[in-house]
């Protein structure tokens, strides 16, 4: 359908070049004939004033015959001027004029230009980004039927044999192997995908979803290589949903129950309501009825939480929209993901931001340390990997509180351009 589209706007187009053309002959043919028809009549109408004049005896017959010569050699002077002779010297060129280079040319080049349309947009057209969009409408159609998602995953591949940098192919490819419940195929696809997503936030979604496949492909066990993926979704994007939703699954099943509740409260931060977010709160409620009776303190105990009064130096101008990543990390350094993070944008500042356990994105949290360290950076990729160039601010070390329902303040001013 879309190239017969196509096609018709390119004879369309093609009409309005060649039309005016064709025509241009006709319409000039047209007016010279006209011209000849009115010198005609104007010589016929002064042919009859001489004969009029030589009955009335105004003229003799030597005059009339004078008045008569010059009258046709008037009107043959004016039938040349229109090239409208019957004499073939003449009369070719007027034949030939359909087929004169000046006229040509247009029709030539409209013809050059739609067949160098074709070509062109063969080699650098999005004719692989249209497939991907049907395939999409089609994918979601084709959940419950086997053989339906089998043929898509062949026409995926023939979109990723004709470009294989096409990371939304690998995507898409990945996502049907799922469906198919083929993971190890499908973590490798998420792998290729990821690798050639640039954008930040859209690589770190596919390395959530990366991380789910291999996790399922290894027995559902959070392996090196499983943490290995995690690790890079988060440095990208600390809260990466699909992460903190597999985290959260992981700790569940090993009875880790408080981790769990932490890292699926965060997802219902993030996820709008429906169907899923009613899921997601049936299994915290069954996480917090376990955890009470292992003994557990339940979500509700008291934990420590820093609120950091946030500015930034007035010498700073970015986008409003640029991402800012406030974090609490380990005082001592040691490596691994923060114990708390809070992304915003940079026309939220100045504000106060309250970090909490329920702000943790790995298996620790703040209530796991005695000290930490606030770092608040304006990412200018829109990465939690700091950069060059990006902006930084830094504290001192803050002592968390052992027991305390008040938050422990800290004032952090955004200054510092990073150099390394």
């Amino acid at each position: 359908m879309f190239w017969v589209i196509c096609i018709l706007l390119l004879v369309l187009a093609f009409a309005f070049i060649a039309v005016p053309v064709l025509r241009q002959r006709v319409i000039s043919l047209n007016d010279r004939q006209q011209r000849a028809a009115a010198n005609l009549a104007i010589y016929q109408e002064r042919l009859e004033e001489l004969h009029t004049d030589l009955r009335e005896n105004l003229i003799d017959q030597a005059q009339f015959t004078a008045l008569k010569a010059e009258l046709s050699r008037s009107l043959l002077t004016d039938v040349e001027d229109q090239d409208l002779r019957v004499d073939p010297a003449v009369a070719e060129p007027d034949k030939k004029a359909l087929f004169s280079a000046a006229r040509l040319m247009p029709l030539l080049a409209s013809v050059f230009l739609l067949a160098a349309s074709f070509v062109l947009y063969d080699l650098w057209g999005a004719q692989n980004d249209l497939k991907l969009a049907g395939i999409v409408e089609r994918t979601a159609e084709a959940r419950d039927n086997p053989q339906a998602i089998a043929d898509l995953i062949y026409e995926i591949g023939d979109v990723v044999e004709d470009d294989r940098e096409n990371a939304w192919a690998w995507y898409l490819m990945a996502r049907n192997l799922v469906m198919l419940g083929q993971m190890p195929e499908a973590a490798s696809a998420f792998d290729r995908a990821a690798q050639l997503m640039e954008n930040p936030q859209d690589k770190a979604a596919v390395l959530g979803q990366y991380a789910q496949a291999q996790y399922v492909a290894s027995g559902q066990e959070l392996t090196e290589e499983v943490m290995g993926i995690i690790t890079q979704a988060q440095r990208l994007n600390p809260r990466e949903m699909t992460v903190l939703q597999l985290l959260g699954a992981d700790a569940y099943v090993n009875q880790d129950y408080q981790s769990a509740l932490t890292y699926w409260q965060q997802v219902l931060t993030m996820m709008p309501t429906g169907p899923d977010s009613q899921f997601i709160q049936q299994m915290m409620a069954d996480a917090e009825s376990r955890l009470e009776s292992q003994g557990g303190a339940g979500s509700d105990a008291v934990a420590p939480q820093v609120a950091v009064n946030l500015s930034v130096s007035q010498d700073i101008t970015v986008s409003a929209r640029t991402r800012v990543f406030v974090s609490a990390q380990q005082a001592d350094g040691t490596a691994g993901p923060p114990l708390a993070v809070k992304v915003l944008q940079f026309s939220d500042l100045p504000t106060v931001v309250t970090l909490s356990d329920a702000d943790a994105v790995g298996p620790f949290a703040l209530s796991s340390a005695e000290s930490v360290s606030i770092v608040a950076t304006i990412s200018l990729s829109g990465s939690a990997d700091v950069a060059r160039g990006d902006y930084q601010g830094r504290s001192g070390i803050i002592r968390l509180p052992d027991d305390s329902e008040e938050p422990v303040s800290v004032s952090l001013q955004i200054s510092d351009v990073v150099r390394e």
